[in-house]
């Protein structure tokens, strides 16, 4: 990346940082179950997207962390696709624990995105490795699964917003058994 697009992208992310919010309390997202509450990643996304897009420089990526992170209990349909996590994603998430814990380590607690999907929205999200490991045990193609998600930030680039929400952990509907 060269210098002047880095200092644009660095100077993003602190813009980015004092726009969306203070800094939050956080070790890890999930310190306080309780604090999540019912809600969608689509309204997170709503309420975000035109002020990513409004501040967007043209020519320039933008890498956005949030300094509020709406951790939100939401209710969406495992869909039983994963791949590796999207670089951008990574950056973000970086970004985000360089920023608020002054470590970037945390993006060592994932590997994987997944994919869910909300009402008609497909969602690729990061799941910590720990959390997914219990996938293949719990979760069925199809299942309505509650996710508990926060979120980091995003990047944009002038096309599609790269959103960055994280699972934390999940709660596993009952499948129906057929006798």
């Amino acid at each position: 990346m060269g210098g002047a697009t880095r200092f644009s992208t660095i100077a993003s992310v602190y813009i980015g940082a004092l726009i969306l919010g203070a800094p939050i309390e956080a070790a890890h997202a999930q310190s306080n179950w309780a604090r999540y509450q019912p809600g969608t990643i689509a309204a997170v996304m709503q309420q975000h997207d035109s002020s990513i897009r409004a501040d967007h420089v043209a020519n320039h990526p933008g890498l956005i962390v949030s300094g509020e992170d709406f951790p939100t209990l939401a209710r969406v349909v495992y869909r039983g696709d994963s791949r590796p996590l999207n670089p951008r994603r990574i950056d973000v998430m970086r970004e985000w624990g360089l920023t608020f814990l002054r470590d970037s380590s945390i993006v060592n607690d994932f590997h994987r995105e997944y994919l869910f999907q909300e009402g008609k929205r497909l969602l690729w999200l990061p799941v910590q490795d720990t959390v997914a490991s219990y996938f293949a045990r719990e979760l069925h193609p199809g299942q309505t699964v509650t996710l508990y998600v926060v979120w980091f930030g995003a990047y944009f680039a002038g096309e599609d917003i790269i959103w960055a929400f994280i699972v934390n952990d999940f709660k596993a509907d009952p499948v129906a058994r057929t006798l």
